[in-house]
């Protein structure tokens, strides 16, 4: 969900999910950092000049902070809000099945393995074996998610596959 940057006790994070709601003081997360895992708390959560801002219990000084650099943060997917209608979290998609269904396309792509931020866009990285193809996910290429099918259908545009080689 986030990964953290130290700052003077507090920590600026990257936030993958655009909905405040559930990041609450008193909300415990997960952490995990170099494989070990442990829970936290909220303490303070904010938006300041672009960015977010959390402080986290325990974390108290800019070294306690410089410790956590690049941990994850976690909020189990039973306490998230339930999407809305038409919507979908991005991280529902990993695991689905990629099938190209323009005129001359391959057919299956391979399944999501993760869906990345691309500095404004998403992209969706989908592996096939040793393959893996990144899609941009827009409406122009992506034609359909039925996620309870676990499928995506994309229109691939002409010498997409190439650049991924």
């Amino acid at each position: 969900m986030t990964r953290t940057q130290g700052l003077r006790g507090a920590v600026r994070v990257e936030l993958l999910l655009d909905d405040d709601r559930v990041l609450e003081a008193g909300r415990p997360m997960q952490m995990t950092l170099g494989g070990a895992e442990r829970t936290v708390e909220i303490e303070l959560f904010r938006r300041q000049h672009g960015r977010v801002v959390m402080k986290l219990a325990g974390i108290d000084s800019i070294e306690d902070a410089g410790e956590i650099i690049g941990a994850e943060l976690r909020i189990p997917e039973s306490e998230l809000p339930a999407a809305e209608e038409g919507s979908f979290y991005t991280f529902h998609l990993r695991g689905c099945k990629v099938y190209a269904v323009n005129a001359g396309a391959e057919g299956y792509l391979g399944e999501v393995t993760e869906v990345l931020d691309g500095g404004g866009a998403q992209i969706l990285q989908v592996g096939s074996g040793k393959e893996e193809t990144l899609i941009p996910f827009a409406e122009s290429i992506v034609k359909k998610i039925d996620l309870a099918g676990r499928r995506i259908d994309v229109e691939l545009p002409e010498g997409l596959r190439d650049l991924n080689k």
